[in-house]
C-alpha cells in the first residue's frame, strides 16, 4: 500500500479554453450548462454533441413534487402521496 495523490484532473462534456489544468469551478458549471441548452436548443435533443439532456419544466415540477412530499413526510412522520402536492 502507498500513500500518495494522484491527480487525474477531468473532461467537460464542452471543450474550454483552460481544458483539465485548473480546477474545475463553480463558473465552469455554469458555462457547461449554458452550452448544454444552447446545444440542445440549436441542435435538437437527438443532436446533441453529449448524451445528457436539459431538465425541461414538466421534469423539474415532478422533481419539485417529490422533493416536497418527502419534506412533509419527514415533518409529520407519514407517508404522504404524490397526488397531494402541488
Amino acid at each position: 500500500q502507498a500513500w500518495r495523490h494522484i491527480d487525474l484532473g477531468y473532461e467537460t462534456a464542452y471543450p474550454t479554453i483552460t481544458g483539465g489544468i485548473f480546477e474545475f469551478g463553480f463558473s465552469d458549471a455554469i458555462l457547461q450548462m449554458w452550452a448544454a441548452f444552447c446545444d440542445q436548443l440549436a441542435n435538437g435533443r437527438d443532436n446533441m454533441r453529449q448524451p445528457f439532456y436539459c431538465a425541461t419544466p414538466q421534469e423539474t415540477h415532478q422533481h419539485h413534487r417529490i422533493l416536497t412530499a418527502a419534506l412533509k413526510s419527514h415533518k409529520q412522520q407519514a407517508v404522504i402521496p404524490l397526488n397531494s402536492v402541488q
